[in-house]
């Protein structure tokens, strides 16, 4: 894994944070029981996300289920989110999900050696808070790995979730 720093370009970010679109919020906000202003919240956390994903490594985590809902949400709206991506990273950002082969490895890892697996993991987390924390800074960090695995864990997800 390559764990050196990248440089991002902080322009590109304030450029994405500026970037609103209320169809993605109100279709969020019809799917989920979260007010307008979580939504917007959300939403800019998923572009921050997107925009440390540049980094190599960088994956999305349990803790930000949420920003991961929100990301399908933006792709569902399939014109803006190719126009976003082409404007912000000049070509499509895909959202690849694990392979069927990846996660049987995976498990295959988890049985064979589970302290191992785990530390490998832990590396990776490692990688993605360290890239957020040198690119968007300690509240994030915080936010992303503190507030919102309290907030938006994955049974709250559920409950939250309108259909």
């Amino acid at each position: 894994m390559n764990t050196e720093t990248i440089a991002l370009n902080p322009t590109q970010l304030q450029d994405m944070l500026s970037y609103r679109n209320e169809d993605i919020l109100s279709r969020f906000t019809d799917m989920f029981e979260v007010t307008g202003e979580e939504a917007m919240d959300i939403f800019q956390e998923t572009k921050k996300f997107l925009y440390v994903c540049q980094v190599d490594g960088v994956f999305i985590p349990d803790d930000l289920l949420i920003v991961d809902e929100m990301w399908h949400n933006f792709i569902l709206f399939t014109k803006e989110y190719h126009a976003f991506c082409n404007r912000y990273f000049n070509r499509y950002f895909h959202h690849l999900p694990a392979s069927k082969a990846e996660k049987e490895e995976q498990k295959r890892k988890n049985l064979e050696d589970p302290e191992s697996a785990r530390s490998m993991y832990l590396q990776k987390l490692e990688h993605v808070i360290s890239t957020v924390y040198d690119h968007l800074g300690e509240a994030t960090v915080i936010k992303w790995f503190q507030q919102y695995p309290a907030t938006y864990s994955k049974e709250n997800i559920k409950q939250l979730r309108k259909v």
